[in-house]
This record gives C-alpha cells, sequence and structure tokens, in this order.
C-alpha cells in the first residue's frame, strides 16, 4: 500500500476556498472520510488484503498553510475553531484530515467548556473573525473524562478521591450536568431500573459521551451569542473509535448530520439525549456490548 503526497510546483496556485459555515462543516466531513478511508485501507493491507492502487494526495504549501517562502510566515487564518478532549488517541487535525493553519484547536480533558477555552475562543472571534467560519465541540466514544464522572456519579464514595484535587473536581463536576441528563434519558426510556449494572455503566458511558458534546454546544452558543449575535455558528458531533467516523448519533445509519447544531434550549437538549439512547438501545446486543463496553483502564 502506498500513499503518495505530490506536489507540482508549476501547477496554479489556488487558494483555499471557505466562504460560509456550510463550506467549512462540508470540509471537515470529507476530511474525516479521507481520514476513514486511509486507515480502513490501511487496516484492510494489515489484514492480507490486496495493497490496490497508489493513493495519490495532492498537496501544495498554500493549501496546506505553509510558507511558500522560506523565512516568511503566513498570516493565522483558520476556517474553524475546535474544542476537544484531550486524549491522545483524538488528534484533531488528524480526525479532520486538515493541515496548517486550517484548525484553531483547543483540547481539555472532557472537552468542558472553561474560562481559559472562552477566553481562547473570544480571541479567536476578535482576531480570527475574517476567516472563522464555524465553532464545532468534538467529544468521543470511551472518554476517560466522561467515565470518571460517570462512576462518581453511580458511586459517590468513589468522589472522595477526586475531591482532594480542586483542578480534577473541576472537570467533573462539569460533566456532571451530562451524566445526569444522560441518566435521567436513559431511565426514562427504559421505564426500570437495569438489572445488569455494568452494562448499564456502558451505555451510560455512550449516551454521556453524546450528551457531553451536546451540552459544552449548548454553553457555547449561549456564551457566543451574548458576545456577537452574528458570531459564527457553533456545532458538535463525537469522534467513535470502531467508525472512524464523527458523527452525531451513534446509530449506524442515521439521517442526524454528523456534525449537528448547538441545541437552542433545555428542551432541545433534553430531546436530544433521548435520541441518543434510543439509537444505542436499537442496536442488536452484541453489537451494543462491542461498541460500548468500556477500554477506559487499556
Amino acid at each position: 500500500m502506498d500513499v503518495i503526497y505530490r506536489y507540482d510546483p508549476f501547477a496554479p496556485v489556488v487558494a483555499r476556498q471557505i466562504p460560509n459555515a456550510n463550506a467549512a462543516i462540508d470540509a471537515l466531513i470529507q476530511g474525516n472520510d479521507q481520514f476513514k478511508r486511509l486507515v480502513t485501507r490501511m487496516q484492510e493491507r494489515t489484514m492480507g488484503g490486496d495493497a490496490g492502487d497508489p493513493i495519490v494526495i495532492q498537496k501544495s504549501p498554500i493549501t496546506s498553510g505553509l510558507p511558500l517562502i522560506p523565512g516568511t510566515m503566513p498570516n493565522q487564518a483558520p476556517f474553524a475553531a475546535v474544542l476537544g478532549c484531550s486524549d491522545a488517541r483524538v488528534p484533531t487535525e488528524a480526525i479532520f484530515d486538515q493541515s496548517f493553519n486550517d484548525l484553531f484547536v483547543l483540547r481539555i480533558a472532557g472537552n468542558v467548556l472553561g474560562s481559559e477555552c472562552l477566553g481562547s475562543l473570544h480571541y479567536a472571534l476578535r482576531q480570527l473573525k475574517d476567516s472563522l467560519k464555524v465553532v464545532v465541540v468534538l467529544g468521543h466514544a470511551k472518554c476517560g473524562a466522561v467515565t470518571a464522572a460517570v462512576d462518581t456519579h453511580m458511586s459517590p464514595d468513589a468522589y472522595a478521591n477526586i475531591a482532594c484535587t480542586f483542578p480534577l473536581r473541576s472537570l467533573i463536576d462539569q460533566i456532571q450536568i451530562a451524566v445526569r441528563g444522560a441518566t435521567h434519558a436513559l431511565e426514562t426510556y427504559l421505564g426500570m431500573p437495569m438489572a445488569n449494572k455494568s452494562m448499564f455503566r456502558s451505555i451510560l458511558v455512550g449516551v454521556t459521551s453524546y450528551v457531553n458534546a451536546a451540552v459544552s454546544a449548548f454553553e457555547l452558543q449561549r456564551e457566543l451569542d451574548l458576545y456577537d449575535k452574528n458570531g459564527p455558528k457553533v456545532v458538535f458531533g463525537v469522534y467513535d473509535f470502531d467508525s472512524l467516523r464523527v458523527q452525531s448519533s451513534p446509530a449506524i445509519d442515521s439521517e442526524s448530520p454528523r456534525l449537528r447544531s448547538a441545541p437552542r434550549n433545555a428542551q432541545e437538549l433534553a430531546d436530544y439525549a433521548l435520541e441518543v439512547v434510543d439509537a444505542i438501545m436499537s442496536m442488536e446486543d452484541d453489537e451494543r456490548e462491542a461498541g460500548y463496553m468500556l477500554t477506559v483502564h487499556a
């Protein structure tokens, strides 16, 4: 299997064209699809599949956000800001197949919205408003911070180890909003307690990962609207390790947009939590177990 990055110095120089939020979202989704194709092809080859034709990716310094002439530096002009998790397995630019100067990235455990993150986003809105078209909250499946929040919710005695560490406690406390919302949605859907506590924990982590991204997007949209009603659109999604996709619903055949607009009110947020629960509980038992049993201790 060959992946070839090809640069033709005599090809016409074409600047990146991202005129609006929809174009920015399309670029991110197309990039995620390209990332998925490359990784899937590599996996197939590793498992003994045919190498196939070489994958040729056209590159140039301009479209890659790199200086064309030595000693120069391009102006900072990202088309999207991304608030993501610090998890080392979820590198933002790689997942969206973006390059230098494409994304303004903020990463914090659990992709929660703290004052420092909000300050950085206000800086981006002020200094990069000409290029910035969309703000993305990116969660991911099997998140360690989300798992810790779920465990402290289900077993409050486990909170003692966290309570004495203020910075860690502040992260977990912010995620508790999503945990409670996911718990309420799951209990409403089931109508009775789930006998298998291990499975309940795993499903709750799965649901909370999506709801937590939606909560952060909801809070962020509200904050940015206070700053500028005509500011960039806020959307959210979750990176799934199994499918390699960024998606706003765990349902494989979902018609839900891959990157979804932030909820505008509490009812939309509650409805979304129920939608996620329904998608996970509608899976076949073996599919649900394979996708949502936790691997955070690996």
